[in-house]
């Protein structure tokens, strides 16, 4: 503001100059008055266009440098969302095969129906052959073999080695959600976690039942689980299929 204060102490300095030489050559006050009128308005608008270029350069200046910094906020944020997508496509399979996969073995060892080799009718040499194809260890077929009762250790056993192998998959099934269920999205996390416990629960309660002969047989976990985990398996699986169809269906 205080250049055009110049600007305008100048061009009164020429004006009253003028006037004085424009007098004495006998020139108008009304002509005079005019001339520093239109010199007034010369400068002044001179002024207010080199400060109004000034002003737009500057805004044209910030408004690049903030358009810049939100392309590049833009730009960050689309990159990590694109690969938190892309790595959910990726474990989110994996957990859910694990997750299935522990599900059916613990549905096998659950099943109140069974059915084992009759192995008390072998005899020792089709006995041997048999067990040597089981995964039993060494010391487990020497005890079926010289056991009075065959059939009841064998079917024993086999559901010892049942119980740890469920086990091994319901650790499987956690571990990799524990591992991997950062990248799926909390409310399916939380709906897989909860399915394991109720297997754990319910496979675990046989067990007991199993080792202990408990009578009556304690059912409340697998009445938990037939109750609400195959509804709960329901809902995962159609959470898990629309997290992984979903691109291919969106609209664009």
């Amino acid at each position: 503001m205080g250049q055009i204060w110049v600007y305008l102490w100048t061009a009164w300095d020429w004006s009253r100059s003028a006037l004085a030489l424009f007098s004495v050559a006998g020139i108008s006050i009304m002509g005079l008055v005019a001339a520093a009128y239109a010199l007034f308005k010369f400068l002044g608008e001179k002024w207010l266009n080199q400060k109004f270029a000034e002003q737009l350069e500057a805004y044209k200046s910030e408004q690049a440098r903030e358009l810049e910094r939100l392309r590049h906020k833009i730009n960050g944020v689309f990159d990590r969302t694109k690969r938190l997508h892309d790595r959910e496509y990726e474990v989110l399979p994996e957990v859910w095969a694990k997750l299935v996969e522990a599900k059916n073995w613990a549905g096998g060892y659950l099943s109140p129906f069974q059915q084992y080799a009759d192995v008390g009718r072998m005899s020792d040499v089709d006995l041997v052959e048999f067990l040597d194809k089981t995964s039993f260890l060494e010391a487990q077929k020497r005890d079926i073999k010289n056991a009075s009762n065959r059939q009841d250790l064998y079917i024993k056993i086999c559901e010892m080695h049942q119980y740890f192998d469920v086990m091994e998959k319901l650790r499987g099934a956690s571990v990799g959600l524990s591992k991997d269920g950062i990248f799926v999205i909390p409310s399916l996390r939380d709906d897989m976690k909860k399915l394991i416990e109720l297997i754990h629960s319910a496979v675990i309660e046989h067990q007991i039942n199993q080792e202990h002969n408990v009578r009556p047989r304690m059912k409340e976990g697998g009445d938990k689980l037939k109750n609400e985990g195959e509804l709960l398996f329901e809902k995962i699986e159609e959470s898990v299929a629309a997290r992984l169809w979903d691109s291919t269906t969106v609209e664009v």
